[in-house]
């Protein structure tokens, strides 16, 4: 399955780790178990001929039985894969994220990058728009890219997408402060204008 159709099929991201450390696993016993077995055939082997009474009839039997639970093991991986991409459940959700698990480390960069798109424009909408709808709806798009971001397995990639994400989140907070800033101002100056109001009206009514 190609990365564009695996994006829209699992967008789990933790399934996804957990089926690739799955695939991986099965992978390595596919591969060790036949190395394995043809080590046991090459000491049966030699224990046969240092013993120096062959058995070539049952030495066949042995190497015969050895063989086949190699190449059945090896083959039991692009069996497994191949059943579930022929199967009529395919399209459903889990297999789809099994079959896509392989490529863990592009969906999550994918999603990476959608959220991280989404998250930008929010901020540049906080800017255009000072309000406090915006500020809610970048700081909410921020923590979906946080996520986001948190799941992709490469730490040098990342780092790099943090380091994204630290400057938007820097935009966002420089707004929050200035609006605050701007608020405190607001309300200092009307209760100075209010204090002054007040202290002039007392004057008047004691001059009264």
């Amino acid at each position: 399955m190609d990365l564009s159709n695996c994006v829209d099929a699992c967008t789990d991201v933790e399934l996804l780790n957990v089926l690739d450390i799955f695939k991986s696993i099965i992978q390595l016993i596919t591969i060790l178990v036949p190395v394995i077995l043809v080590i046991f055939v090459i000491i049966d082997i030699i224990k046969t001929v240092s013993a120096g009474d062959v058995d070539t009839k049952k030495l066949s039997k042995s190497i015969g039985k050895r063989i086949a639970a190699a190449v059945i093991v090896f083959l039991v991986y692009p069996i497994i894969n191949f059943v579930l991409q022929i199967t009529p459940l395919s399209n459903s959700y889990y297999i789809s994220c099994y079959n896509c698990a392989d490529q863990v480390f592009e969906i999550s960069k994918s999603n990476a990058d959608i959220a991280i798109s989404n998250l930008k424009n929010a901020v540049d909408a906080l800017w255009r728009d000072n309000n406090e709808q915006n500020y809610i709806e970048a700081k909410r798009l921020y923590e979906i890219a946080r996520k986001e971001v948190s799941n992709i397995t490469d730490k040098s990639v990342r780092e790099q997408y943090q380091d994204t994400l630290n400057t938007l989140r820097r935009r966002i907070d420089t707004y929050y402060n200035e609006d605050s800033n701007f608020n405190n101002s607001s309300s200092s100056g009307s209760t100075t204008h209010e204090s002054s109001s007040g202290a002039t009206h007392g004057g008047v009514g004691g001059k009264y």
